[in-house]
């Protein structure tokens, strides 16, 4: 079998190698803001809470999602995030200064890894079995 450039960095998502491409599309369309659950919420006393988990699923799904050639409908999307989200250990962090902010981004660069596989194998699967 023929190993592209892509191959190693697939192959990684899969069985945890450091080999990972950083999967991102800035032209992504987010699905309507109804549909998408909060990243940030905000409390009365001003604390936000950060679902770290689901922040690291909105960067990544549309870069993942293209480079499988997944559908990219709003069904298509919200089946991947909601079996993403199943798979992945839930993250809150509390954060009420924005010094806090950097404990968020050791959240997401402890967990990037594990949402990218984990992203991937909803995207094969979602892919394999769509709803529409």
């Amino acid at each position: 079998m023929a190993h592209t450039a892509k191959t190693g960095k697939v192959l990684g998502l899969f069985d945890g190698t450091k080999e990972q491409a950083q999967l991102t599309n800035p032209a992504f369309k987010a699905p309507e803001r109804e549909a998408v659950p909060t990243v940030f919420v905000k409390s009365e006393n001003g604390t936000q809470f950060v679902n770290v988990a689901f922040l690291l699923i909105n960067e990544q799904i549309g870069g993942i999602m293209e480079r499988f050639h997944c559908c990219t409908c709003d069904t298509c999307i919200s089946a991947v995030t909601a079996e993403s989200l199943k798979n992945l250990p839930e993250k809150v962090i509390r954060a009420k200064r924005k010094s806090d902010a950097n404990e968020v981004n050791r959240a997401a660069a402890d967990l990037r890894s594990d949402a990218i596989r984990v992203i991937t194998k909803a995207v094969m699967f979602v892919k394999s079995n769509p709803r529409h």
